[in-house]
């Protein structure tokens, strides 16, 4: 998306109980409509106490009802695998795997709905967990913004804003713990 493009949405007016508005339950019912997607991404990891950014680079897989995969390919390979109620992560160079219940995470479960109910077009699901902001159209740009409702999510993850076009997820931007995660997405035809 076109700076200007950003600028234009950054200026638009929103509250977080105009999620109920027709653009947004319009823009979850697109999203819903797609059995999957595929996307690259860069992601930068800002902590306070680094001078410099992590960043890293990788694959992002989404298959309907429920799936979803981060495969992280560089500065080193980690998966992390989202089916239902169950979190993989594994560090093959390492030879690590390991298998979590999201039931057990409610912070993770938070971190993984406010993606995978965006990509799934699950309105239900992403209000159950947070306050959600929304500004755009369905078939333009659009922003979200999520606050945690849960005071334990909530500190840790202070707010995600996600961004995109149409039924697109473009940008994931993570605020918590006084750093900040901004991932770039480029879609895959």
């Amino acid at each position: 998306m076109s700076r200007r493009g950003f600028l234009l949405l950054a200026l638009l007016p929103w509250a977080p109980a105009r999620a109920q508005q027709p653009g947004f339950e319009a823009l979850m019912r697109r999203f819903a409509a797609l059995p999957e997607s595929r996307a690259t991404f860069t992601e930068e990891k800002a902590i306070p106490e680094l001078d410099l950014p992590l960043p890293s680079t990788g694959l992002l897989a989404w298959q309907a009802p429920d799936r979803l995969e981060k495969r992280t390919t560089s500065p080193i390979e980690e998966v992390l695998r989202v089916e239902g109620g169950r979190l993989d992560y594994a560090r093959p160079d390492r030879g690590i795997h390991r298998e979590f219940s999201l039931e057990d995470q409610p912070e993770m479960r938070a971190l993984v709905e406010a993606i995978r109910g965006t990509l799934a077009g699950d309105a239900a699901a992403l209000r159950r967990h947070y306050e959600v902001g929304f500004a755009g159209a369905a078939e333009g740009a659009w922003r979200m913004d999520l606050v945690p409702l849960s005071l334990r999510v909530r500190a840790a993850v202070q707010r995600i804003r996600l961004a995109g076009r149409g039924a697109q997820m473009l940008e994931v931007d993570t605020e918590g713990n006084g750093g900040v995660t901004r991932m770039r997405i480029t879609p895959q035809p």
